[in-house]
Parts: structure tokens; sequence; C-alpha cells
């Protein structure tokens, strides 16, 4: 696989772009078509129907029926219910209209400053603390400025504890700078396959096209050769890359902290699920907390139009090659040392585990 299409399967760029006046569906009609869209280029229809063969079209009946009479101001509510049959939390459906007519609100003299999303602290001499509530593109240059900030601190450590509770996800990026401190030995990495379908081929060629830094031919022609896999294995996976597991080989920092305690908790999903994968396999971490959301099997999110321009789809566009032997979604990554209701301060107990 060359370069140009590292380049384009990656740099996946969603805009919100809301476009009225044009098809405005009703929920019978929206509802028809947005099954046809889910059943035709969701990339985990198959594997979320296979089971329940038997429910999901009996739920698709009732909701067929429920759609003739249901009003375009409560539609939404019964669109979302066919959409959760799925549990992913990477599918997403807005309504338009209501965005379009929603009151807006005054951002002057805000009452409630927002959570710092990164920061650090020295606990005790020997324990270092990092939080990163989020795995924003944002962060990523602040992220890499703590570490190298601070890489004193963290090398002279006996413990680290990075704190990830309540982070939804964002990109890889973010948390590779930490990685050399917390691994012990090279880690797998699952590939992905993506679900070819005219809508993945069209944005991404759009977005390649876009983004050339000078009018050639050449560069088209390039783009469209790295595209033809997909164009002709439309509405079947191809597999990114050559490999379904990577080994990667991550150059370990000589000083490093001798334990790292990753809090985790329900709310920890996407990317910050992708973290605990990998910092798992070292040999020399403990996740405490409680199982993550589970949202990890599918990924990549892109605008899939299904002909009704007053709402705005958004679908995965790849599945994990971990399926369908080991499933995340759902289930969510299991903590090493479950933290139970009667544990109030989890930074406290993380500190009294290193120390003992």
């Amino acid at each position: 696989m060359t370069n140009t299409k590292l380049f384009l399967i990656f740099c996946l760029v969603f805009f919100v772009r809301p476009i009225y006046g044009q098809t405005t569906c009703n929920c019978s009609q929206a509802l028809k078509q947005l099954i046809v869209k889910i059943e035709s280029e969701y990339p985990g229809f198959p594997e979320k129907t296979k089971q329940n063969k038997d429910l999901y079209q009996a739920k698709k009946n009732i909701l067929t029926k429920k759609s003739l009479l249901v009003s375009n101001g409560t539609c939404m509510q019964l669109l979302q219910e066919y959409l959760d049959f799925f549990h992913d939390e990477h599918i997403v459906l807005d309504d338009l209209s209501k965005k379009k007519n929603a009151p807006q609100t005054s951002t002057e003299n805000p009452k409630v400053e927002p959570e710092e999303e990164i920061s650090s602290k020295s606990i005790s001499p020997d324990i270092f603390y990092i939080k990163i509530s989020s795995f924003g593109y944002e962060n990523i240059a602040p992220f890499k400025e703590l570490i190298e900030k601070n890489k004193e601190k963290i090398e002279s450590s006996k413990g680290l504890i990075i704190d990830v509770r309540n982070n939804g996800g964002g990109t890889d990026d973010v948390y590779q700078p930490l990685l050399p401190y917390i691994l012990t030995n090279p880690i797998r990495i699952m590939s992905v396959e993506f679900f070819a379908t005219q809508t993945l081929v069209n944005g991404l060629r759009d977005y390649a096209i876009k983004n050339i830094k000078q009018d050639s031919l050449n560069e088209v022609k390039r783009i469209d050769e790295d595209l033809r896999e997909y164009r002709e294995n439309i509405g079947k996976f191809v597999l990114y890359g050559d490999k379904k597991v990577i080994i990667d080989t991550i150059a370990i920092n000589k000083k490093s902290p001798q334990q790292v305690i990753i809090l985790a908790n329900r709310n920890v999903a996407s990317s910050a699920e992708n973290f605990l994968f990998s910092s798992r396999q070292s040999k020399k971490v403990k996740i405490m907390g409680t199982p993550s959301m589970g949202a990890l099997d599918y990924g990549s999110i892109r605008e899939f139009k299904f002909g009704c321009d007053n709402y705005q789809l958004l679908l995965p566009t790849y599945r994990s090659t971990r399926l369908p032997q080991y499933p995340i979604d759902n289930i969510g990554i299991q903590p090493d040392i479950y933290l139970d209701e009667s544990i109030s301060d989890w930074i406290d107990f993380a500190v009294r585990y290193i120390q003992e």
C-alpha cells in the first residue's frame, strides 16, 4: 500500500454541513431509507444481526408500522430506537431541522469554567500523577509538552498514575509520547478492515483532491489508483495494509517508573480504550476501575447521505480484525483490579497500592 493510500485512509475529515430545502422526508420515508442505508453500508450490520435475525426483523416491522402514525416532530425518537438495536456508539443521527430552529444561547459571561483536560502533579517524591480526559486532536501538542516538561519526574518515579476517567477518545496520536515510559515489550496491534462503499470512495477521493498542493493530473491518477482496490470491492471488506496483526516495537525509555496504574471508568471509550488495550500488554501496568464503555470494534465515522436532508447520519467505516473472535463493543476493556462503590478515592487507592 502506497504512502498516498495511508494518507487517504487516516485523514478522514467530517464536516457538519446541514442542507435545507432539498429532500425533507416524513417519518415513514426516513425510517425506510435509513434501514436501506444501514443494511447496505454499515460495517457492523452482518455481525450485529447474525445471532438474532428474527429479533431484528420483528423490531423493524414494529417500527415500520409505528412510523406511519408518528409525526415528524417526534420521529427522531423512533429512528433512534431503530439505531439503538445495534448498540454502537459510533452511529450518530442528528435532526437538522431542530438544530436550525433551536434558539442560540449566549456564551457571554460563562459562570462555569470548563474542567482542565490535561494536568499533572507529584503526589509524593516517588509517585507522579497525570490526568488526560480527552484524546482530542487539540491535545496532541499540549500533552507532548507536558511529558517533555516532566520528563525527569516521570523517569525518577517509582510509580506513575495515569487517570483517563471520562476520556471519550479522539486520536491515538495524543498518548504516543507516554508509551516509552509505560511499555516493557513490543505490543500487538490489530489492524482494521474498511467496508468498501461508494460513499467512502467518493469521500476519500474528494478530500484528497482538495488537498493536492498543485493542480496535477498525475496526482489525480495516483489517487484513483490508490482507491482502485476499494472501487473494485464495493460491498466487501478490504484489509488495511497487508497484515491483520502488527507488532509495534516502540523504543523503551531507559529510565521509567517501576509500576504504572491506569484509572479507567465506564465513560472511557474509542481511542481511550485503544490506549488501555495497548498499555495492558506491558508487564508493569495495572488497570484499575470499572469496565470501559465498549466502543472499539468499529470506527472512523463519516457522513452517509440516505436521501433525507432533514437528518444527518454518521457511520463508522471499518471494523477491527479482532472480530468476531474478540469483541469489545458493549463489553469494554476489563480492569485488572475492579474498584467498587465502596472505594470513593481512586487516586488514594492507587497510591496505597504502589506503596505497599
